[in-house]
């Protein structure tokens, strides 16, 4: 019986070289270095240039960086009164600060109406109420109806001609009007909501251009008020006498 054959002596022909420990090393980091800068891509992409780290700063970024047109809608006022959002907001030339609300809220739209309400002392503060407007729209347009609207206004000190309260005129226009603004709205207990906030400044050509904090309402009283400025009509030279 013939011996069994062993392993290919070193340098023969048919000897393979032992595997080097550090091309293996190679192949790991150079896999894993692949993977780390594809998913920095993604967050770089996702995160707008690294600008927005939460869905809250990335529509915020996303809208400075791009202002977009709001849909049209038909809304309702407290005394009845129905008519296009467009409308509404190019009526008298004012840029608007905007929020969203429900009248049955208990927590965050008091907190809202709070903040609505120092905006409206600084409007007339500074006598801007020709140039700059505050607009509370609301989203839960089977409660809020005129009557509801009327008592949220008289509750929470509204001026007419600062402050602007309105509801959709059609519920099947609020998922549109949520995603227009990037609104997200989760029902609550109790039939309350959970909700978003934040100041929104739209021009009279119904653009939304800025998206500040609640905590930035002095900046978005001059940002409102430049944009004003710049969009107003320039007043004719006086004529030079002969």
């Amino acid at each position: 019986m013939s011996a069994m054959a062993g392993p290919p002596a070193a340098g023969s022909p048919g000897a393979t070289a032992p595997a080097d420990p550090l091309d293996g090393l190679i192949g790991s980091f150079a896999a894993c270095l692949g993977v780390l800068l594809a998913g920095l891509a993604a967050i770089f992409q996702a995160t707008a240039g690294g600008t927005a780290y939460t869905t809250e700063t990335l529509r915020r970024s996303a809208v400075a960086q791009s202002p977009a047109l709001v849909p049209d809608f038909r809304v309702v006022d407290a005394q009845g009164r129905e008519e296009s959002l467009h409308t509404l907001l190019a009526r008298d030339g004012r840029v608007w600060i905007v929020d969203f609300v429900y009248t049955r809220c208990q927590t965050l739209c008091l907190s809202l109406g709070t903040v609505f309400q120092q905006l409206q002392e600084q409007v007339l503060a500074q006598g801007l109420q020709d140039r700059v407007g505050l607009l509370s729209i609301s989203f839960d347009p089977e409660h809020d109806r005129p009557p509801a609207l009327a008592e949220y206004a008289r509750r929470m000190r509204m001026q007419p001609g600062v402050w602007h309260l309105a509801s959709l005129a059609e519920a099947r226009d609020r998922r549109r009007l949520l995603d227009s603004f990037g609104i997200m709205v989760v029902p609550a207990p109790l039939g309350e909501y959970e909700h978003n906030a934040a100041l929104h400044v739209v021009t009279p050509d119904g653009r939304l251009v800025r998206i500040l904090g609640l905590d930035e309402g002095v900046q978005a009283v001059a940002l409102a008020r430049r944009l004003a400025q710049r969009d107003a009509p320039v007043a004719a030279a006086p004529a030079v006498p002969p």
